[in-house]
Order: structure tokens, then sequence, then C-alpha cells
């Protein structure tokens, strides 16, 4: 707000266009108890995240103190949308425990096999399920899928 562009006609206060800026980028979003995601646009480049830092420093001043120029450091963290992390993160995936309900004619060894890629997990699962066997699951049976390491 120094006059020195043509659009400083305007004459807002740095401090108020600091404090909307401010409130654009921390949106606070209560439901999902973070800020709100936000969409950045340079040209052909479209960056899509949250704010992770804000960082103001005044570095004008009129002879009354108040602020004519100010630098904002804002760092943004990356944010993809749910159909790109499933895309990057299958729900099947052995470093992430699940809950799944046993299907007919399914069997707790093929269902290893189907998550973890190894059927011989099976008494691990079994275990961690405070199962007596494996073999005998019946249908409709809920097992928590632990993350396990081959």
């Amino acid at each position: 707000m120094t006059n020195a562009l043509d659009d400083d006609r305007e004459k807002k206060p740095v401090h108020d266009v600091v404090n909307d800026l401010e409130q654009r980028l921390y949106c606070y979003n209560s439901e999902g108890h973070r800020p709100s995601f936000v969409k950045v646009q340079y040209g052909d480049i479209l960056f899509l995240g949250q704010l992770k830092t804000l960082e103001t420093e005044y570095t004008l001043f009129d002879l009354d103190g108040i602020p004519l120029r100010a630098e904002l450091k804002v760092t943004l963290t990356g944010y993809c949308s749910q159909k790109e992390e499933n895309k990057r993160f299958p729900k099947r995936s052995p470093d992430v425990s699940r809950m799944v309900t046993l299907k007919e004619g399914q069997t707790l060894a093929a269902l290893c096999n189907e998550v973890y890629g190894d059927p011989l997990l099976v008494g691990e699962v079994a275990r961690f399920n405070n199962l007596n066997g494996y073999r005998n699951v019946p249908s409709g049976t809920k097992i928590l899928l632990p993350m396990l390491k081959k």
C-alpha cells in the first residue's frame, strides 16, 4: 500500500489485507478438525493442499508505525482426493488393518492369501481374533485383519 502500483488506490490497510488472506487460508474446518483445503492456481499449474504454516513479516512502515508492506511465507501440504488415495493405497494393502466379514464359502486361509499374499498367515490372524481354530470359521464372522509382515 505504498502507491507503487496502480491498484494501490484502494488504500486498504496492509494489516487488513494480511488478515483477509489468513482468513482465506486458515478457515478451520471444525468437522474435519483441520484447516480447510485450498486451491492454488498459477497458469496451468494447479495445487490442492492445506495450510501448514503462515509467517508474516512487515517490511515497511509509515511515520506513525502503520505497516505499508508485508511479506508472507506460506507452506502448504499436498492433498489428494479419496479416489486418488485409493489408487495409491488400495484397501487390500497388507500394511493397513481393517475389519472384514467372512463371506459364504470363503475360508480364512483364502482371505489371508488375498490380503497378505500368504495363506500361511492364517494362524496369526486366528490368534489375533481369539479364534479356536481357522478351519471351520462360519460365514458372517467379523475378522480384524491386523498389519502383519511376512
